[in-house]
């Protein structure tokens, strides 16, 4: 029979399999990793942004609706805190735009955690086991006139942290949105409400949090774009974050991104500063994004491949 120690085996618990979390008594926490090498390029901000749609089964799907295109479909790698126990994350996202008042969208996240020795119970080594968590998400945005649209995401999400070792949970979203004539735009909503993991006679919340958003964009000298994004979440275990991102846009083709989360200690994602690049060519879009700034998170890389129409 394989063994490792309890110690080892709450600590990959808690940290959600992942190379950095700090939930507390929260599990599954890589469900509030952002993957959109865009919006993680914001530190946190976004949720107000629609000029991504690809990753919205992630994050929220009221802002579908808002989404100029019709498609947007994308593939990421994400290098997760190589300075602490790296992660190798791939994932992919799509989503359409069926009628200008209805989108739809998908994704699915695989997250390879760092290995680690496995013993017999006569303290003989049996093997090395690989960490992995897997996320389906499904969401769903609706148009209600001109203005307004709300937005509901379901997620699975399955945690393999040791040998025998599944715990798995149902999360979801439930967001509205407000765009006015003047650039505006404001978002609203709850973030991960799902169901409680077990692991043995304890339970285990989901990391659930209240948000608000609101973005601003404008056009100048016809070749020239600005957005302006801020966010706020009160995660229900009682922890605090506000994040603020930009983005240069030249003539719909060249993209410069950056934006500061700060978050109170023992948040999920830490405070920490982002920076990101994207080209856009015939349909096609490159997106990279860089953390830094934090212990947790620096050096994290973010690099996804698109393509929207």
């Amino acid at each position: 029979m394989k063994r490792i120690s309890i110690l080892l085996n709450c600590t990959l618990f808690l940290a959600a399999g992942t190379a950095f979390a700090q939930g507390g008594s929260d599990a599954l926490s890589f469900t509030r990793i952002d993957r959109n090498p865009v919006t993680s390029a914001f530190a946190g901000s976004g949720a107000a942004f629609s000029g991504t749609a690809a990753y919205s089964a992630f994050s929220h799907a009221a802002m579908l609706p808002f989404f100029q295109g019709a498609l947007d479909a994308c593939a990421g790698f994400q290098y997760w805190t190589p300075g602490l126990s790296a992660s190798a994350n791939v994932s992919v996202g799509a989503a359409y735009k069926i009628k200008p008042w209805l989108g739809l969208s998908l994704g699915y996240a695989l997250e390879n955690g760092a290995s680690y020795e496995v013993y017999k119970e006569i303290g003989q080594p049996s093997g090395t086991f690989y960490p992995k968590n897997h996320v389906v998400a499904l969401g769903a945005g609706f148009g209600l006139g001109e203005l307004f649209s709300i937005g509901l995401n379901v997620r699975y999400a399955r945690q393999i942290p040791a040998p025998g070792r599944i715990y798995q949970g149902v999360g979801a979203d439930l967001f509205g949105a407000c765009r006015l004539s003047n650039g505006l735009t404001f978002t609203a909503g709850v973030a991960n409400l799902g169901t409680a993991v077990k692991s043995g006679e304890l339970t285990f919340r989901q990391p659930a949090s209240a948000k608000v958003a609101a973005g601003w964009g404008t056009v100048f000298a016809e070749e020239h774009a600005l957005d302006l994004l801020a966010d706020a979440d009160y995660y229900f275990s009682n922890h605090f974050s506000v994040s603020a991102g930009l983005q240069y846009a030249w003539n719909r083709t060249v993209f410069v991104r950056a934006g500061y989360r700060f978050a109170t200690e023992g948040c999920i994602l830490p405070s920490h500063l982002a920076l990101g690049l994207g080209v856009q060519f015939s349909g096609f879009h490159l997106d990279v994004s860089y953390l830094t700034a934090s212990p947790g998170l620096g050096n994290t890389v973010n690099i996804g491949l698109g393509y929207s129409f």
